[in-house]
């Protein structure tokens, strides 16, 4: 049996991650303007990037003549206090959380929580790469009209990754192995490609690392590739449900099933209906599947310190075709810091404008080390962003511009279908109790019917 080391000190990075610290300042807010400035933020995953924010805010602390209390948190941890903002809980003056946006993003902007931050962001606006202020751009239960109602930092989507290096072992050569760009080969590739790995020695490997979980975020964010590749479309321009329609249900059936088949066909491993955010990260990175997606460029990222790990045995590719020759066009997950209402606005918009400026925000978002991508289009022309060799860094931009408007930026009540990972639910349901794909999909139009409904009586 041949074995890949697994990375384990870079494993124990991604672990560390994922479960962050804990600021030790209180959390209660007040409406004093004696007080400090209240940040919240997402704990790095990289010490660069708290580094960053650290000395960014020192900075405007010295200019200002005023001060900040710095609260970090992981991410699962800054994704309760949104909800507990939207249920009447404490609030900072401003926040920062890696998915608070595409959760909780367009809910605080419909019911008044945040304001809108135009002020702040047009200094740029010419500067923003393509989608990244129709992302942030939500509707206002009050007014009835649509505004930026955040302050762009970095961008991501979802990305694949693979061990070239194994592949190449699987199939007894050096050569660069051409992998498929249409849909069903690509997924076929890897399903054959698992055999010969096995084959090799390597008996213990998966040929897809995709996770079947409702514990994870990742499940939901990489079915709506599915999705749109099976030409499955869930809501209107306008925002309105179309589940009722027949021919879109066929389409969403047609995509779970494909989704499904690759655990049924034993190309996922057994143990990704049980895995969270960091685990098909530990998976791919134990060598323990030849390829993987994931929502971020956290599985090269933290490979940075080992250019072979980096540059040489991991690859990473675009998206293949979908089903009708077309490419797939992605949801974009823009990161993004909210600035609530409240007696702080004026410094917090200030800090805000600092934070921004080039200089700060180029440091911040490389300091993710590659994780995600800047939101400016002058940030991107900096060296660290092109270099020819770095197949992940090209491969994240050419599947970012492909972009296409998220189903929460139509229809806010879209934000509680994804903090109730329903899709995910029946992918699960799928693959651990057995359910029929049907009828799995029929319980998930069922949820997501109620959600709207309940959301039109609020």
């Amino acid at each position: 049996m041949k074995l890949h080391l697994p990375l384990t000190s870079l494993l124990f990075s991604l672990m560390l991650g994922g479960c962050g610290m804990t600021g030790l300042n209180p959390v209660a807010t007040d409406n004093s303007t004696e007080r400090d400035l209240l940040v919240w933020w997402s704990e790095g995953y990289y010490p660069e990037e708290t580094d960053a924010i650290e000395a960014i805010t020192r900075k405007w602390e010295k200019e200002s003549g005023k001060k900040v209390d710095l609260v970090f948190f992981n991410d699962g941890e800054i994704s309760q206090r949104a909800t507990q903002i939207l249920n009447g809980g404490p609030k900072p003056d401003l926040m920062y959380g890696y998915s608070v946006g595409d959760s909780h993003g367009p809910t605080f902007a419909y019911k008044g929580f945040v304001v809108p931050t135009d002020d702040v962001i047009n200094k740029f606006i010419d500067d923003y790469s393509p989608g990244i202020i129709e992302n942030i751009t939500f509707l206002n239960k009050s007014s009835g009209l649509r505004s930026p109602y955040s302050v762009p930092l970095s961008v991501s989507s979802a990305y694949i990754h693979y061990w070239k290096d194994l592949l190449q072992e699987a199939n007894n050569t050096e050569l660069d192995i051409s992998i498929p760009d249409t849909w069903n080969e690509f997924w076929t590739f890897w399903g054959d490609n698992q055999q010969r790995a096995i084959d090799a020695g390597f008996v213990d490997i998966k040929g897809i690392g995709l996770p079947m979980a409702s514990s994870t975020s990742d499940t939901h964010i990489l079915f709506d590739f599915f999705l749109e590749a099976h030409g499955a479309k869930i809501l209107s321009d306008d925002g309105k449900l179309m589940l009722s329609d027949a021919d879109e249900r066929s389409k969403i059936i047609a995509a779970m099933k494909d989704y499904t088949s690759f655990y049924k066909k034993g190309w996922v491993s057994k143990k990704a209906t049980e895995w969270g955010d960091v685990d098909n990260n530990i998976d791919f990175l134990s060598s323990l599947s030849l390829m993987t997606a994931n929502p971020t460029l956290s599985i090269p990222g933290s490979q940075t310190a080992d250019e072979v790990a980096y540059y040489e045995r991991i690859a990473s590719v675009g998206w293949p075709k979908g089903l009708d020759g077309e490419p797939v066009r992605t949801d974009i997950s823009v990161k993004q810091m909210f600035i609530f209402d409240g007696a702080k606005i004026n410094e917090a918009k200030s800090f805000a404008r600092h934070l921004i400026k080039p200089e700060n925000l180029s440091r911040y978002v490389e300091g993710s080390q590659g994780r995600y991508l800047p939101v400016s289009i002058s940030i991107l022309e900096n060296p660290f962003w092109n270099e020819l060799r770095n197949t992940h860094i090209q491969a994240s931009r050419e599947t970012v511009n492909n972009y296409k408007l998220a189903y929460q930026i139509y229809n806010p009540a879209y934000t509680e279908v994804r903090r109730q990972n329903i899709w995910a639910q029946a992918i699960q349901q799928v693959c651990e109790n057995g359910i029929p794909v049907e009828r799995a999909v029929d319980n998930a139009i069922d949820s997501i019917e109620s959600i709207f409904k309940k959301w039109e009586r609020s």
